[in-house]
């Protein structure tokens, strides 16, 4: 493996140039925040990076492991392919937006992304910005977003692995990328996984084993015409069928097949930064049973132009303007309204000139089936001394009601309410960073007000109504340091999320949630042990059905050959724990995982 002189080429026509003259050589840069590259020390934002390397050591087999060990993240995962619940900030996963290289994926009919499905193919890092971004993004990111990044690095390497592991897991997957004559350069990853699982639901449910088996692609092709411009073509494939259970129907599984491919085509002047983005994804859903087969898919169109200026030294302006239409389809009773188109503007404009940061975004929505949305958001840091920052932000963020909620075809038992409005919220947090010789810390406290929530009442007939308000008051607390050649990462999450009418718990948040990650590297031996706390919660709205809180451990062990050979070993749920994350739903027995991979 090596970074070619196309990587050194690249790297400062990534952002602008006012940016790139203050970036250190060991700086992380993030792109999620705001669009644009940035170090992620001078961020605002509370994002989380985790990279390909870390991924790879603690041997994650699912995209839901990933998440599980970062901060600010409660995940619900009932097994591999199944239905996985994602809480950022006590919001759920209907508020949490998920991009691929930036780009906007996800079903319009149920509101967001299908956790469960997202390989893990040709990932380079994953950026997890916590908190509202409504004022960038537009609906969905309410309670934060997630970005997927595997476009082109400049390493050139070659990779084979293969894993197995507990109830006939099995993963093979091969990924090269490279640099062309010409400035071009070229990436894919191909992966295969299989599982024979365990049954979702407990008795009297049918104690079957709810299989999986998941195939993905991920490639792109780029060329650098010269120092200013340059393209690229990015493409990722998923299809995959997940068995589940029902207490409704006998013999049910799931088939999905995602896709998106986006095309960029990238300007960089003296003080100028212009991307032109044109993507289109599909998010595609066959649910069947012994009885009937449904289903529901949406096709999204998107264009985004956005132009990044450096006014002077201390000050750039980001400015862009993004269409997209989403159409969705099924194959039983059509929706009263099958499509519609979203048009947006949006600026933010970043101040930095020490001790002082100031962001401040705005963006316009004009959607076809709710009207106009406007979103703004205002942080500020001030640097007290070398080592303390404090931290504040406010902010408005919107969710959009799904086709489901708007045009649901009319039934006997439920129909959709095209008179909803968008869920919409305000938020505000307060918090420090702390960075010391021996560790870094930092600490948030945060609150947001939600109302217009959507719900489906029942029991008589489902039609949702904007009827719900949820106050949701946090303390995130985290911490990173070394105790010789041992690395720590810790972090605990404080989360009060309660119905204003009813002043119950909303369901499934735990109200306490703590992680230990520990890294151990000896010549070449690493170990990984990776802890988990996650505090009683409750499984329905009236507070009646309790999830007893679980504690969890994994160790991982990884010894890497000077041939490029890597030889790891993985014991999921160390101490065979017996956990819920949901009433009645199985979870997975302790795991163990064998993996081999060579790299050349």
């Amino acid at each position: 493996m090596k970074k070619t002189l196309l990587a050194v080429a690249l790297t400062p026509l990534c952002l602008p140039y006012a940016t790139a003259k203050n970036i250190a050589e060991d700086d992380t840069i993030i792109v999620t925040a705001n669009r644009t590259e940035q170090p992620l020390a001078s961020s605002l934002a509370s994002v989380a990076v985790i990279e390909k390397e870390e991924i790879e050591a603690i041997q994650a087999k699912s995209f839901a492991e990933v998440l599980r060990r970062l901060p600010g993240i409660q995940v619900n995962e009932g097994g591999f392919g199944q239905q996985t619940d994602i809480f950022v900030r006590g919001s759920s996963s209907k508020h949490i937006l998920l991009l691929i290289n930036g780009v906007r994926i996800g079903s319009a009919t149920t509101g967001s992304a299908n956790f469960g499905q997202i390989p893990l193919t040709g990932i380079e890092r994953i950026e997890f910005v916590r908190g509202p971004r409504a004022a960038i993004y537009g609906s969905d990111a309410m309670g934060g977003v997630i970005n997927v990044i595997t476009s082109y690095q400049g390493e050139e390497y070659g990779e084979l692995s293969t894993s197995l592991g507990s109830r006939e897991f099995s993963s093979i997957e091969t990924a090269a990328a490279a640099a062309l004559k010409d400035d071009a350069w070229v990436k894919f990853a191909v992966k295969h996984d299989n599982a024979e699982g365990f049954s979702a639901q407990k008795a009297p449910v049918d104690q079957d084993k709810d299989g999986f088996h998941n195939t993905s692609f991920v490639a792109e092709l780029g060329k650098q015409f010269n120092q200013q411009w340059r393209a690229s073509l990015q493409g990722y494939f998923q299809q995959g069928q997940s068995d589940y259970d029902s207490a409704w129907a006998e013999d049910t599984y799931s088939e999905t097949e995602n896709y998106n491919v986006a095309g960029k085509l990238n300007y960089q002047g003296e003080w100028l930064f212009g991307e032109l983005t044109l993507a289109t994804n599909q998010d595609k859903s066959d649910d069947y049973s012994a009885t009937s087969h449904d289903v529901f898919k949406t096709n999204r169109d998107l264009v985004n132009l956005l132009v990044s200026a450096a006014a002077n030294e201390a000050v750039t302006i980001t400015s862009g303007v993004e269409w997209y239409q989403d159409e969705v389809g099924t194959d039983s009773a059509a929706y009263a309204k099958s499509t519609r188109d979203n048009k947006a503007i949006y600026i933010n404009l970043d101040y930095q000139l020490a001790p002082l940061s100031i962001e401040a975004s705005a963006r316009l929505d004009d959607n076809q089936s709710y009207g106009s949305k406007t979103t703004w958001q205002l942080a500020t840091g001030y640097q007290v001394v070398e080592q303390v920052r404090l931290l504040g932000s406010i902010g408005t963020a919107f969710k959009a009601p799904t086709f489901n909620d708007l045009y649901y075809p009319e039934s006997p038992y439920s129909k959709g309410n095209p008179k909803l409005k968008p869920e919409q919220s305000l938020s505000y947090d307060l918090g420090a960073e702390v960075v010391l010789d021996s560790v870094d810390f930092r600490f948030t406290a945060y609150q947001s007000e939600i109302e217009d929530l959507i719900i489906w009442p029942a029991p008589n007939y489902y039609m949702p109504e904007n009827v719900s308000e949820a106050e949701i008051k946090g303390l995130e607390i985290q911490a990173e340091f070394a105790t010789g050649a041992l690395n720590h990462q810790l972090s605990y999450d404080h989360v009060n999320a309660k119905d204003k009418k009813t002043n119950k718990y909303l369901p499934r948040r735990a109200r306490h949630l703590a992680k230990w990650n520990l890294n151990y590297r000896y010549q070449d031996l690493q170990f990984d042990v990776i802890t988990l706390y996650q505090g009683d919660s409750y499984d329905n709205a009236a507070n009646t059905n309790k999830l007893k809180g679980y504690f969890l451990a994994d160790l991982a062990t990884s010894y890497y050959f000077s041939n490029g050979l890597v030889l790891r070993g993985r014991i999921a749920n160390l101490f065979d724990k017996e956990y819920e994350v949901k009433k009645n739903y199985n979870t997975a027995e302790r795991s163990y995982y064998v993996t081999g991979s060579y790299r050349f």
